[in-house]
């Protein structure tokens, strides 16, 4: 699935210029960025957060992460957004909460990136 329609999925807008083709295959959803660091994939991964700090976006970073969708209609600072726009990490808003925008990618074929066992 490519970004864009992760974006009509989720009823999103975007907070910063990206390339909406870039393909989704995973979703990890977190409070926690350590968890992130140790089970996203890299490069397939799309980060769903209420994190609205520079970490998440250094976390994405980290692990090269598609994008970083936050729930709840929440917005970040104006720190976090210059460092998504300097490291070029795409950054989407949904007012959907986390459990049901998880649903709706989930439906949607996006798998999750970390298996519980």
């Amino acid at each position: 699935m490519q970004l864009g329609q992760v974006i009509e999925i989720l009823n999103g807008r975007t907070l910063n210029e990206f390339n909406h083709a870039r393909e989704v295959e995973y979703g990890f959803e977190t409070a926690l960025l350590s968890d992130v660091l140790a089970h996203a994939k890299p490069h397939t991964t799309l980060i769903l957060t209420g994190i609205l700090n520079p970490q998440v976006v250094r976390t994405a970073e980290m692990v090269d992460a598609v994008g970083v969708v936050f729930v709840r209609g929440k917005i970040p600072d104006d720190a976090t957004l210059h460092l998504a726009k300097e490291l070029g990490i795409p950054l989407i808003v949904t007012r959907l909460g986390m459990f049901e925008a998880c649903g709706r990618l989930f439906a949607a074929g996006v798998r999750p990136a970390r298996q519980v066992e």
